[in-house]
């Protein structure tokens, strides 16, 4: 039988197991249609069906790729990098990131630049890969070249995949480089979600999605599954501010 069928089979409702689908649902808890929000590593904006523009007062995104210029989904795009962001201070009430973190090279300077330019509520949300998940050992071993083609694979553009540093990829490491930034881990979600790494075969389609299954039915083997959201700041989404200076 196909990977199609089991595909059907095994994921009756895909975003049910869809990570990028089960952040935006956490970050609805946190905005406001008064608040300003940063979207960090904001890419072309395609295909995204989770837009936040209506949402929230204003929405501005940064990347390095130029085509975050041209984003539909923002009210402005900036080429800009994490470790260097060119707002005021106190701009922004909630700032976030999705599939990022494990790109960046200097997170002491994302922290930071993310404490300079959040009010102090200080709230940034994250999606990431955990460190121990088979994906990311795979690419923590191989080329950028290699993960380059195995996404060409997938569909995805050559632009949109870039070199892998995972220097943020655990909650130690969070700790370590937010901690005296002013910033708390509030609260830190760990999910498996279908194996899309797999589609290449049957065989491994079916083991990926076993481990899915195993890996979110049992508790202590939370480290394992692939997608962490973590939340940091220092307080709860109700005392979140609005406005914006910059």
């Amino acid at each position: 039988m196909s990977v199609r069928f089991w595909q059907e089979r095994l994921y009756k409702v895909p975003l049910s197991r869809d990570p990028v689908s089960r952040f935006y649902r956490t970050l609805d808890g946190y905005v406001r249609t008064s608040l300003w929000v940063l979207d960090v590593g904001a890419g072309p904006g395609e295909e995204n069906p989770y837009a936040l523009r209506d949402r929230v007062r204003k929405l501005i995104g940064i990347d390095r790729d130029p085509r975050v210029e041209s984003n539909p989904l923002l009210y402005a795009g900036l080429i800009a990098d994490g470790g260097s962001l060119p707002f005021k201070d106190d701009s922004f009430d909630v700032a976030f990131s999705i599939y990022v973190l494990e790109n960046i090279v200097a997170p002491r300077a994302l922290a930071s630049e993310l404490r300079r330019i959040l009010r102090p509520v200080r709230l940034f949300l994250a999606l990431t890969p955990s460190r121990f998940h088979y994906v990311s050992l795979i690419a923590s071993f191989t080329p950028t070249r290699f993960h380059r083609w195995i996404n060409n694979r997938r569909a995805r553009k050559d632009q949109d995949t870039s070199p892998i540093h995972y220097r943020l990829k655990s909650r130690r490491q969070l700790q370590t480089h937010f901690r005296d930034k002013g910033f708390g881990i509030v609260e830190f979600d760990q999910f498996e979600v279908q194996p899309n790494y797999l589609l290449f075969s049957t065989p491994t389609y079916l083991l990926g999605a076993l481990y899915e299954r195993i890996a979110n039915a049992c508790d202590w083997l939370a480290s394992l599954r692939v997608n962490f959201t973590r939340i940091l700041g220092n307080t709860k989404s109700g005392q979140v501010a609005s406005g914006c200076s910059c």
